[in-house]
Protein backbone atom coordinates (compact mmCIF):
# COMPACT_ATOMS: atom_id res chain seq x y z
CA UNK A 1 0.00 0.00 0.00
CA UNK A 2 3.01 2.25 -0.53
CA UNK A 3 2.76 5.60 -2.30
CA UNK A 4 5.53 7.51 -4.08
CA UNK A 5 6.26 9.46 -0.90
CA UNK A 6 6.57 6.19 1.02
CA UNK A 7 9.10 4.97 -1.53
CA UNK A 8 11.20 8.09 -0.91
CA UNK A 9 10.96 7.49 2.84
CA UNK A 10 12.08 3.90 2.32
CA UNK A 11 15.08 5.12 0.37
CA UNK A 12 15.96 7.73 3.00
CA UNK A 13 16.11 5.04 5.68
CA UNK A 14 19.08 3.45 3.92
CA UNK A 15 21.11 6.58 4.59
CA UNK A 16 20.07 6.78 8.24
CA UNK A 17 16.90 8.91 8.12
CA UNK A 18 14.30 6.99 10.15
CA UNK A 19 10.90 7.22 8.49
CA UNK A 20 8.06 8.83 10.42
CA UNK A 21 5.46 7.71 7.92
CA UNK A 22 2.12 6.59 9.33
CA UNK A 23 2.67 3.24 7.62
CA UNK A 24 6.10 2.82 9.24
CA UNK A 25 5.19 3.42 12.89
CA UNK A 26 6.72 0.96 15.39
CA UNK A 27 4.50 -2.02 16.17
CA UNK A 28 6.18 -3.94 19.01
CA UNK A 29 4.93 -7.29 20.25
CA UNK A 30 1.79 -6.95 22.40
CA UNK A 31 0.49 -10.54 22.50
CA UNK A 32 -1.19 -11.48 25.76
CA UNK A 33 -2.29 -15.13 26.05
CA UNK A 34 -4.86 -14.13 28.67
CA UNK A 35 -6.48 -11.27 26.75
CA UNK A 36 -7.60 -11.71 23.15
CA UNK A 37 -8.31 -7.97 22.91
CA UNK A 38 -4.54 -7.38 22.89
CA UNK A 39 -3.50 -7.84 19.26
CA UNK A 40 -0.23 -9.60 18.47
CA UNK A 41 1.54 -6.36 17.55
CA UNK A 42 0.66 -3.04 19.16
CA UNK A 43 -1.20 -0.97 16.53
CA UNK A 44 -2.16 1.88 18.87
CA UNK A 45 -0.07 4.48 17.01
CA UNK A 46 -2.11 3.76 13.89
CA UNK A 47 -5.11 5.52 15.40
CA UNK A 48 -3.40 8.83 14.59
CA UNK A 49 -4.61 9.02 10.99
CA UNK A 50 -4.44 12.61 9.72
CA UNK A 51 -5.83 11.95 6.27
CA UNK A 52 -9.41 11.85 5.05
CA UNK A 53 -12.24 10.06 6.85
CA UNK A 54 -15.63 9.01 5.55
CA UNK A 55 -18.92 10.18 7.05
CA UNK A 56 -18.74 7.45 9.73
CA UNK A 57 -15.20 8.30 10.75
CA UNK A 58 -13.42 5.47 8.94
CA UNK A 59 -10.05 6.41 7.38
CA UNK A 60 -9.69 6.74 3.63
CA UNK A 61 -6.47 6.51 1.66
CA UNK A 62 -5.43 7.84 -1.75
CA UNK A 63 -3.33 5.65 -4.06
CA UNK A 64 -2.78 6.25 -7.79
CA UNK A 65 -5.11 9.30 -7.57
CA UNK A 66 -7.95 7.12 -6.28
CA UNK A 67 -9.40 7.74 -2.81
CA UNK A 68 -11.23 4.87 -1.15
CA UNK A 69 -11.52 2.75 1.98
CA UNK A 70 -8.78 0.12 2.09
CA UNK A 71 -9.55 -2.92 4.27
CA UNK A 72 -5.92 -3.28 5.39
CA UNK A 73 -5.73 0.35 6.46
CA UNK A 74 -9.10 0.23 8.21
CA UNK A 75 -8.29 -3.00 10.05
CA UNK A 76 -4.94 -1.75 11.37
CA UNK A 77 -6.63 1.47 12.46
CA UNK A 78 -9.41 -0.48 14.19
CA UNK A 79 -6.94 -2.79 15.95
CA UNK A 80 -5.25 0.36 17.23
CA UNK A 81 -8.59 1.66 18.51
CA UNK A 82 -9.20 -1.65 20.27
CA UNK A 83 -5.76 -1.53 21.89
CA UNK A 84 -6.21 2.05 23.08
CA UNK A 85 -9.68 1.23 24.37
CA UNK A 86 -8.14 -1.41 26.64
CA UNK A 87 -6.36 1.27 28.72
CA UNK A 88 -8.27 4.40 27.74
CA UNK A 89 -11.89 3.31 27.19
CA UNK A 90 -14.37 5.76 25.75
CA UNK A 91 -17.79 5.78 24.15
CA UNK A 92 -16.33 7.22 20.94
CA UNK A 93 -13.70 4.51 20.63
CA UNK A 94 -16.34 1.83 21.08
CA UNK A 95 -18.46 3.51 18.41
CA UNK A 96 -15.56 3.52 15.96
CA UNK A 97 -14.79 -0.14 16.66
CA UNK A 98 -18.43 -1.13 16.20
CA UNK A 99 -18.64 0.97 13.02
CA UNK A 100 -15.61 -0.83 11.61
CA UNK A 101 -17.02 -4.26 12.43
CA UNK A 102 -20.35 -3.33 10.84
CA UNK A 103 -18.51 -2.10 7.74
CA UNK A 104 -16.68 -5.43 7.48
CA UNK A 105 -19.98 -7.31 7.76
CA UNK A 106 -21.59 -5.14 5.09
CA UNK A 107 -18.70 -5.26 2.62
CA UNK A 108 -17.83 -8.95 2.80
CA UNK A 109 -18.25 -10.57 -0.63
CA UNK A 110 -20.41 -13.69 -1.18
CA UNK A 111 -17.25 -15.83 -1.29
CA UNK A 112 -16.23 -14.61 2.17
CA UNK A 113 -13.55 -12.21 0.93
CA UNK A 114 -12.88 -8.50 1.01
CA UNK A 115 -11.22 -6.91 -1.99
CA UNK A 116 -8.39 -4.44 -2.54
CA UNK A 117 -9.84 -1.24 -4.04
CA UNK A 118 -6.55 -0.28 -5.69
CA UNK A 119 -4.26 -1.87 -8.27
CA UNK A 120 -1.02 -3.35 -6.95
CA UNK A 121 1.30 -2.55 -9.83
CA UNK A 122 4.36 -4.24 -8.35
CA UNK A 123 2.53 -7.55 -8.56
CA UNK A 124 0.44 -6.85 -11.67
CA UNK A 125 -2.83 -7.05 -9.76
CA UNK A 126 -5.87 -5.02 -10.86
CA UNK A 127 -8.31 -3.42 -8.42
CA UNK A 128 -10.61 -5.97 -6.83
CA UNK A 129 -8.07 -8.66 -6.01
CA UNK A 130 -8.43 -10.59 -2.73
CA UNK A 131 -5.65 -10.85 -0.15
CA UNK A 132 -4.91 -13.31 2.64
CA UNK A 133 -3.59 -10.40 4.69
CA UNK A 134 -6.96 -8.66 4.46
CA UNK A 135 -8.73 -11.88 5.47
CA UNK A 136 -6.56 -12.36 8.53
CA UNK A 137 -6.77 -8.77 9.71
CA UNK A 138 -10.54 -8.65 9.22
CA UNK A 139 -10.96 -11.86 11.22
CA UNK A 140 -8.83 -10.39 14.01
CA UNK A 141 -10.96 -7.22 14.14
CA UNK A 142 -14.25 -9.13 14.05
CA UNK A 143 -13.12 -11.60 16.70
CA UNK A 144 -12.35 -8.74 19.05
CA UNK A 145 -15.59 -7.02 18.08
CA UNK A 146 -17.46 -10.16 19.09
CA UNK A 147 -15.71 -10.17 22.48
CA UNK A 148 -16.56 -6.49 23.01
CA UNK A 149 -20.16 -6.43 21.78
CA UNK A 150 -21.32 -10.07 21.74
CA UNK A 151 -22.94 -9.67 18.30
CA UNK A 152 -23.24 -13.05 16.59
CA UNK A 153 -22.96 -11.44 13.16
CA UNK A 154 -19.32 -10.55 13.86
CA UNK A 155 -18.40 -14.15 14.65
CA UNK A 156 -20.40 -15.48 11.69
CA UNK A 157 -18.65 -13.09 9.32
CA UNK A 158 -15.24 -14.02 10.74
CA UNK A 159 -15.90 -17.72 10.23
CA UNK A 160 -17.07 -17.07 6.65
CA UNK A 161 -13.79 -15.23 6.04
CA UNK A 162 -11.91 -18.54 6.18
CA UNK A 163 -13.42 -19.69 2.89
CA UNK A 164 -10.83 -18.03 0.58
CA UNK A 165 -8.05 -19.84 2.48
CA UNK A 166 -9.34 -23.06 0.93
CA UNK A 167 -9.65 -21.72 -2.63
CA UNK A 168 -6.74 -21.64 -5.05
CA UNK A 169 -5.56 -18.29 -6.42
CA UNK A 170 -6.43 -19.50 -9.94
CA UNK A 171 -10.05 -19.85 -8.80
CA UNK A 172 -10.26 -16.47 -7.04
CA UNK A 173 -9.00 -17.46 -3.58
CA UNK A 174 -5.78 -16.71 -1.69
CA UNK A 175 -4.26 -20.22 -1.53
CA UNK A 176 -1.30 -21.52 -3.48
CA UNK A 177 0.28 -24.95 -3.14
CA UNK A 178 4.00 -25.21 -3.81
CA UNK A 179 5.98 -28.39 -3.14
CA UNK A 180 2.80 -29.79 -1.59
CA UNK A 181 2.82 -26.97 0.99
CA UNK A 182 -0.01 -24.40 1.27
CA UNK A 183 0.73 -20.69 1.38
CA UNK A 184 -1.78 -17.89 2.02
CA UNK A 185 -0.95 -15.13 -0.43
CA UNK A 186 -0.98 -11.44 0.39
CA UNK A 187 -0.78 -10.78 -3.34
CA UNK A 188 -2.53 -13.57 -5.31
CA UNK A 189 -0.50 -13.20 -8.48
CA UNK A 190 0.80 -15.88 -10.81
CA UNK A 191 3.56 -16.92 -10.72
CA UNK A 192 3.35 -16.81 -6.94
CA UNK A 193 5.23 -14.38 -4.74
CA UNK A 194 5.11 -15.75 -1.20
CA UNK A 195 5.09 -12.60 0.99
CA UNK A 196 6.14 -13.37 4.56
CA UNK A 197 4.51 -10.58 6.58
CA UNK A 198 1.14 -10.90 4.85
CA UNK A 199 1.14 -14.66 5.41
CA UNK A 200 1.71 -14.13 9.14
CA UNK A 201 -1.07 -11.56 9.50
CA UNK A 202 -3.33 -14.12 7.80
CA UNK A 203 -2.19 -16.83 10.20
CA UNK A 204 -2.95 -14.67 13.24
CA UNK A 205 -6.55 -14.29 12.13
CA UNK A 206 -6.84 -18.08 12.06
CA UNK A 207 -5.22 -18.27 15.48
CA UNK A 208 -7.81 -15.83 16.85
CA UNK A 209 -10.61 -18.15 15.76
CA UNK A 210 -8.88 -21.02 17.52
CA UNK A 211 -8.58 -18.96 20.71
CA UNK A 212 -12.12 -17.60 20.53
CA UNK A 213 -14.12 -20.39 19.02
CA UNK A 214 -11.97 -23.55 19.03
CA UNK A 215 -12.79 -23.74 15.34
CA UNK A 216 -11.57 -27.01 13.79
CA UNK A 217 -11.21 -25.57 10.29
CA UNK A 218 -9.14 -22.69 11.65
CA UNK A 219 -6.95 -25.16 13.51
CA UNK A 220 -6.42 -27.22 10.36
CA UNK A 221 -5.49 -24.15 8.30
CA UNK A 222 -3.23 -22.83 11.07
CA UNK A 223 -1.47 -26.18 11.45
CA UNK A 224 -0.92 -26.52 7.68
CA UNK A 225 0.41 -22.97 7.46
CA UNK A 226 2.70 -23.48 10.44
CA UNK A 227 4.26 -26.55 8.83
CA UNK A 228 4.88 -24.52 5.68
CA UNK A 229 6.52 -21.75 7.68
CA UNK A 230 8.79 -24.12 9.58
CA UNK A 231 9.91 -25.66 6.30
CA UNK A 232 10.31 -22.42 4.35
CA UNK A 233 11.50 -19.83 6.87
CA UNK A 234 15.20 -20.49 6.10
CA UNK A 235 14.48 -19.54 2.47
CA UNK A 236 13.59 -16.01 3.60
CA UNK A 237 17.14 -15.62 4.94
CA UNK A 238 19.79 -14.28 2.54
CA UNK A 239 22.69 -14.62 4.96
CA UNK A 240 22.66 -10.87 5.60
CA UNK A 241 18.95 -9.84 5.53
CA UNK A 242 15.38 -11.13 5.30
CA UNK A 243 13.46 -11.37 2.04
CA UNK A 244 10.12 -9.65 1.56
CA UNK A 245 8.94 -12.55 -0.57
CA UNK A 246 10.29 -15.72 -2.09
CA UNK A 247 9.44 -16.93 -5.57
CA UNK A 248 10.72 -16.75 -9.08
CA UNK A 249 12.95 -13.93 -10.27
CA UNK A 250 15.55 -11.79 -8.52
CA UNK A 251 15.64 -11.85 -4.69
CA UNK A 252 13.51 -9.11 -3.15
CA UNK A 253 14.99 -8.04 0.20
CA UNK A 254 12.66 -6.50 2.75
CA UNK A 255 12.78 -2.76 3.29
CA UNK A 256 14.20 -1.67 6.63
CA UNK A 257 10.67 -1.22 7.95
CA UNK A 258 9.59 -4.68 6.84
CA UNK A 259 12.78 -6.29 8.16
CA UNK A 260 11.99 -4.81 11.58
CA UNK A 261 8.41 -6.02 11.19
CA UNK A 262 9.65 -9.56 10.42
CA UNK A 263 11.65 -9.51 13.66
CA UNK A 264 8.60 -8.54 15.74
CA UNK A 265 6.48 -11.13 13.95
CA UNK A 266 9.00 -13.85 14.78
CA UNK A 267 8.87 -12.80 18.42
CA UNK A 268 5.12 -13.38 18.29
CA UNK A 269 5.51 -16.77 16.64
CA UNK A 270 7.96 -17.86 19.30
CA UNK A 271 5.52 -16.73 22.01
CA UNK A 272 2.71 -18.69 20.32
CA UNK A 273 4.59 -21.89 19.58
CA UNK A 274 7.81 -21.94 21.67
CA UNK A 275 9.47 -23.35 18.56
CA UNK A 276 13.20 -22.49 18.83
CA UNK A 277 13.39 -22.01 15.05
CA UNK A 278 11.52 -18.72 15.34
CA UNK A 279 13.73 -17.49 18.17
CA UNK A 280 16.82 -18.48 16.18
CA UNK A 281 15.85 -16.45 13.11
CA UNK A 282 14.57 -13.55 15.20
CA UNK A 283 17.99 -13.21 16.84
CA UNK A 284 19.79 -13.67 13.53
CA UNK A 285 17.73 -10.97 11.81
CA UNK A 286 18.23 -8.62 14.75
CA UNK A 287 21.97 -9.16 14.35
CA UNK A 288 21.77 -8.36 10.61
CA UNK A 289 20.18 -5.04 11.50
CA UNK A 290 23.16 -4.02 13.65
CA UNK A 291 25.61 -4.08 10.75
CA UNK A 292 25.49 -1.03 8.50
CA UNK A 293 27.04 -2.89 5.59
CA UNK A 294 24.08 -5.27 5.53
CA UNK A 295 21.69 -2.34 5.33
CA UNK A 296 23.51 -0.86 2.34
CA UNK A 297 23.85 -4.25 0.70
CA UNK A 298 20.07 -4.61 0.63
CA UNK A 299 19.70 -1.34 -1.27
CA UNK A 300 21.52 -2.58 -4.37
CA UNK A 301 19.58 -5.85 -4.25
CA UNK A 302 16.30 -3.93 -3.88
CA UNK A 303 17.13 -1.74 -6.91
CA UNK A 304 18.04 -4.83 -8.91
CA UNK A 305 14.71 -6.49 -8.07
CA UNK A 306 12.79 -3.31 -8.97
CA UNK A 307 14.45 -3.14 -12.37
CA UNK A 308 14.06 -6.82 -13.23
CA UNK A 309 10.75 -7.84 -11.66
Amino acid sequence: MSTLSDKFRNLAEYVGVRSKSYFHVPTPIAYDPDDILAYYLDQSERTEWRGMHDANGLPMVTIHDVTDRHPVMICFWALGQIERNRWDPSTERRRLIETTCDWLVQTQQPDGSWRMPFAVRSYDLPPGAPSAMIQGLAISVLARGFVLFDFDKYLTTAVEAMRPFRVDVSAGGVLTTDEDRPFFEQYPCLPSRHVLNGFLFAMWGLHDLIRLYQDEQAFSLWNDGLHTLVKWLPRFDTGYWSLYHIGRGSPNPATLHNHRLHIEQLKVLYALTEDPLFDKYCRRWEDYLRHRLNVLRTLSAKIRWTLTR
